[in-house]
């Protein structure tokens, strides 16, 4: 399994991802979003009011596209979705990292 997938799947278990629409946009909304991640497969419409949503927060977070579909997340969230957001620092961190990175990227 991917590196960055495998993160993601430990930022869940910790209870600190938030998976789908609605709950990315409550923890952007609340300030507690740190990175938001799109899957590939995400439709461009719910993206754009995703978008939205976020620029009207006190604190914009990072935005990013993962390379992966939903149904890839869905193996490692258990929930189908095509955002998350990542609302610990450090999990943030190490996952920007690793995009940055090839070892992370999808493959």
């Amino acid at each position: 399994m991917n590196k960055l997938l495998g993160l993601l799947s430990l930022c869940r278990k910790a209870g600190k991802l938030r998976i789908g629409f609605e709950p990315v946009k409550e923890a952007a909304g609340m300030g507690e979003a740190r990175l938001v991640l799109y899957a590939a497969d995400f439709s461009p419409r719910s993206r754009e009011r995703m978008e939205r949503a976020l620029e009207g927060s006190a604190d914009p977070p990072e935005q990013a596209d993962i390379g992966f579909s939903m149904e890839d997340l869905a193996q490692v969230c258990g929930k189908l979705a095509g955002v998350v957001a990542v609302v610990d620092d450090g999990f943030a961190a190490g996952m920007k990292k690793l995009m940055c990175s090839d070892e992370g990227g999808a493959e």
